[in-house]
């Protein structure tokens, strides 16, 4: 716009930090190292808001073919493709038209460029303590403290051509709940300004870890254990409209005590075949963001929150040859009482309601295992062949609790404090979305003598699923607002809409290389990498969307050529190239 590049999200980091360190050799064998830590500054996300306008994204499912195809709208459909493949960007200088206009008329904005921020504060003090009792024993420590202040809130970036934006939800039931700040109602708000939602995050942590390490001719093995103490705490600085008992002020502070156990030994068959094992029993306290429904808007702490507990063993056999090096992995991993919280507009909500939830699934438990493989070998000086498989299994291994939260009250599906009642989750057995569970990799490296090398990778990924969206895994899913299934329910028809999808298989081929000079003295180099070699275009991931929450709503979207709220997806980047190069004095 005016030869400028518009966008409106931009991710801007600035967190500096500031370290002194000191080490203390206390003897020989014996060294402590102290640290202390200051980091600062803001993490910024930009993103456009709209209270008075319609929404100008592209992709806003309105102005998508699908939605025109809904209502058979043949014409309409062919318009909107039309329009998004050959103009799908926003379009600056109607939001610019929209503000001026407004202003012109003594209006408020309809559009402003805000950031979404988070300015932290955070102290970190460590000690570190080093012994090696003798030859074949040594032991290693830390205590550390770590404080964090972290203050979240939005900042008006850039008025668009307007004159002020007002500060309310337009979603909200009444004037009243409408106010983002009730000690402000009604306020209009300029560029510097904060609005929407002002709150401050705080964590006191402390952690002590101790190790012991032995070290024979045939086995090393090693033992450690660690404990930490952590208090987490919100402060609102807005009082809500819709929450103005649980806004304002700080919350119940929550306090965590979790412990973790370690161990591991190597066996040494001889001095090519080792045998090693490692076993760890660990609790982790909910991350901060986890521990309230919704933190932007209140105080409310997610029911029966707990630490998470791990445990997770692994079992390797070792082979170090003069031509071939392998080493062959199993591993299993199960993880209990995990929460997760999902942020999302929903049709179908205890029937045929639609609200804007948070929803908050509790006692998760999920399941890894599987099989790794790493094999080089050296098949002449110069030449090296490398292989890679990594075979698992990512799975839900229950069927966890679920509710739902929101900042209005809807037909007796939300209580006084926006609480729905409690679900369960069908989702045992179902795939977790965390990339591929399958993948090979095979490549050579050439090394000449003349100090240049170049190497080649093909990698083979499978078995890539989507995340799905456990509301429609509950009784929400079939049950209507009289607490009967729906009379039109077809168990086979909704297994098959449940169905989890499963991404096709890729391939990708990445090349590196470099060459190094030496001349008068300075060391030259070059690193170069070209990533996905053939622009293949494949699907990294992807999630259902939450909006189809019951059997009527996701059968009538589905049923469309197009879905409306059909799975959103990440596609892979195409090809990619880096080139580093390097002076040494």
């Amino acid at each position: 716009m005016n030869g400028k590049k518009l966008n409106s999200r931009i991710k801007e980091v600035v967190e500096p930090i500031l370290m002194l360190n000191y080490y203390w050799d206390i003897s020989e064998n014996t060294t402590l190292q102290t640290n202390i830590s200051y980091q600062f500054g803001k993490i910024g996300n930009s993103r456009l808001d709209f209270n008075a306008g319609a929404n100008p994204s592209p992709t806003y499912y309105q102005t998508l073919p699908s939605y025109f195809l809904r209502n058979n709208d043949l014409a309409g459909a062919y318009a909107a493709q039309e329009n998004f493949v050959n103009n799908g960007q926003l379009d600056w200088n109607r939001i610019f038209d929209a503000n001026t206009t407004n202003a012109a008329i003594g209006l408020n904005n309809a559009y402003v460029l805000y950031e979404d921020r988070n300015e932290d504060k955070q102290v970190t003090l460590n000690t570190i303590f080093n012994s090696n009792i003798n030859s074949n024993i040594s032991i290693n420590g830390k205590l550390e403290y770590k404080r964090l202040h972290s203050q979240n809130f939005a900042e008006v970036l850039d008025l668009l051509g307007g004159s002020g934006y007002l500060d309310i939800n337009n979603f909200a039931d009444s004037e009243a709940q409408m106010q983002n700040d009730a000690f402000n109602p009604n306020r209009v708000v300029g560029v510097g300004d904060k609005f929407r939602y002002n709150f401050k995050l705080l964590s006191d942590l402390m952690n002590a870890f101790l190790q012991a390490q032995f070290k024979y001719n045939k086995i090393d093995f090693y033992a450690a254990v660690n404990v930490s103490q952590i208090t987490n705490q919100r402060e609102g600085l807005y009082k809500n409209g819709r929450f103005e008992n649980s806004s304002f002020g700080k919350s119940e502070k929550l306090n965590f005590t979790t412990y973790g156990v370690k161990a591991g030994a190597t066996y040494k068959l001889n001095g090519r075949n080792l045998i090693n094992a490692n076993v760890a029993y660990l609790t982790q306290a909910p991350i901060i963001r986890n521990s309230f429904s919704n933190s932007r808007e209140n105080n409310n702490i997610v029911d029966n929150l707990q630490s998470e507990k791990v445990f997770s063993t692994d079992a390797s056999y070792i082979f170090r040859g003069s031509i071939i090096t392998s080493r062959l992995t199993g591993y299993y991993t199960s993880i209990k009482d995990a929460t997760e919280i999902s942020f999302y507009f929903a049709d179908g909500v205890g029937g045929d309601n639609t609200a804007f939830v948070q929803e908050i699934l509790s006692g998760i438990e999920k399941k890894h295992f599987g099989l790794e493989l790493g094999l080089e070998a050296q098949v002449t000086s110069t030449i090296k062949l490398k292989g890679a498989a990594a075979v698992g299994s990512f799975t839900y291994a229950n069927n966890p609790d679920l509710y739902l939260t929101s900042d209005v009250t809807n037909d007796g599906i939300f209580d006084e404090n926006g609480r729905s009642g409690n679900y369960t989750s069908n989702l045992k057995n179902y795939k977790i979305a965390a990339g591929p569970h399958t993948a090979y990799s095979i490549g050579f490296e050439y090394r000449d003598p003349n100090y240049w090398w170049i190497g080649a990778t093909a990698n083979f990924f499978s078995n890539t699923f989507v995340d799905i969206a456990p509301l429609t895994r509950s009784s929400n899913f079939y049950t209507d607002a009289d607490g009967l299934t729906f009379p039109n329910y077809d168990v086979d028809l909704a297994r098959v809409l449940l169905q989890q999808e499963k991404f096709d298989n890729y391939k990708v081929i990445n090349l590196v290389g470099g060459k190094s000079w030496k001349i008068s003295g300075y060391y030259i180099s070059v690193f170069a990498t070209v990533n996905n070699l053939l622009n293949t275009e494949y699907k990294s991931g992807g999630f259902e969307q939450g909006r189809n929450a019951n059997y009527n709503e996701l059968r009538r979207d589905k049923a469309l050529g197009k879905p409306v709220f059909g799975n959103k997806y990440w596609y892979g980047r195409g090809t990619t190239y880096f080139l580093n190069a390097n002076i040494s004095f």
